[in-house]
């Protein structure tokens, strides 16, 4: 491993300072060769604005040194990767900062991606500029032709995955959505990802992810999203552990919800393949005895069997393999760590390559 990767990676998070000066080539964070992935809102002059997990920008830059300006209005941690390897993860300071993202590198070439780690309820995170070392410069960045959406609760976001105790609570910084696995499975076969997904949320009837689903920041109810703007190849669903938290939902309430709630993402993706998932948290003996992860499976059977004598032909299902704690560990309050969604990514990668034609990217 070079040196500078040693000193800068070492796995420890950073906490910006309010006073860092910044570097003296300035980019504007609208600058169209900054690659914003995710849903960003650009109302604000200031810049954009995010708060789903995994939202991220893309910088190619020549030069040894870049910066992020930020307006952090929650508690929120980013994963700095420089040239596809985790540099070190950020932590800004509530309020106006800039933060190092990458120092003394070796002059040339990079490609930085700048990765939220955190999910919505941790508030709403702005770039107001980039910043290079003097003689540095921003250059056009790379861009996937593939694209994929993942729908989901905490298990989409990586809530827990750092975490090494199941009783741990929700700590920030034990979150990271980069290592989830759609973000996983998405590097794989070299897509964009976009997570929607937020801890708790139900497909019905309360807390739902319909309620929120066509926002940009799902905390404001005016932010609307343009789903014309970035249409994606593949969408995976993966919302029913909450749903199916002690007992079965009512089958039929249950289905007509998740079935409305598939047309409405097929009206806004009307070339997407679908999967609709299970896993990986719920087993058929917790509770007890309960069966809720093969009433669900059969519930999702009932909802491909329907949709598709509507004419709904690009829909799958996926189930995921409940985690295996014994052999693999488990990550916080009892939630899927790294290693299973590893293992998760790698079914899902297997489906892509075998309904899309996606191999896996060697890079």
């Amino acid at each position: 491993m070079r040196k500078w990767m040693l000193v800068l990676g070492m796995g420890l998070v950073q906490t910006a300072a309010l006073a860092q000066q910044a570097l003296p080539v300035a980019v504007k964070p609208t600058d169209p060769n900054l690659h914003y992935t995710g849903r960003f809102d650009l109302k604000d002059g200031a810049g954009p604005r995010c708060q789903w997990s995994a939202s991220m920008v893309t910088i190619r830059f020549k030069g040894t040194d870049l910066q992020a300006g930020i307006n952090e209005g929650g508690d929120n941690y980013y994963e700095v990767v420089l040239d596809g390897k985790t540099l070190t993860v950020i932590h800004p300071s509530k309020g106006v900062s800039v933060v190092d993202l990458a120092r003394n590198v070796p002059d040339g070439e990079h490609i930085a991606q700048f990765v939220r780690r955190t999910e919505a309820h941790l508030g709403i995170t702005q770039f107001t500029g980039f910043y290079l070392n003097a003689g540095g410069q921003l250059l056009v960045p790379p861009k996937s032709s593939r694209k994929i959406e993942v729908i989901g609760d905490s298990i989409t976001c990586g809530y827990g995955n750092e975490s090494t105790n199941k009783k741990e609570p929700f700590i920030p910084r034990n979150e990271n959505a980069w290592m989830s696995y759609g973000a996983i499975a998405a590097r794989a076969v070299d897509a964009e990802y976009v997570a929607v997904a937020w801890s708790g949320r139900t497909m019905w009837p309360k807390d739902t992810m319909p309620e929120v689903y066509d926002r940009i920041l799902p905390d404001d109810a005016v932010s609307k999203w343009d789903f014309s703007a970035w249409q994606p190849d593949v969408v995976l669903i993966n919302l029913a552990t909450n749903d199916f938290g002690q007992t079965s939902p009512d089958e039929a309430t249950w289905t007509a919800a998740y079935k409305d709630f598939l047309r409405h993402v097929r009206k806004n993706y009307p070339h997407a393949m679908i999967y609709i998932a299970s896993g990986s948290m719920m087993t058929d003996d917790d509770p007890p005895g309960t069966k809720l992860l093969s009433t669900l499976k059969l519930y999702l059977e009932r909802i491909e069997t329907e949709m598709k004598a509507e004419g709904e032909a690009k829909i799958r299902q996926i189930h995921f393999d409940p985690q295996n704690v014994a052999i693999d560990g488990i990550g916080g309050h009892w939630h899927p760590n790294i290693k299973t969604h590893q293992k998760m990514a790698q079914r899902w990668i297997a489906a892509l390559e075998r309904d899309m034609g996606w191999k896996p990217v060697t890079k």
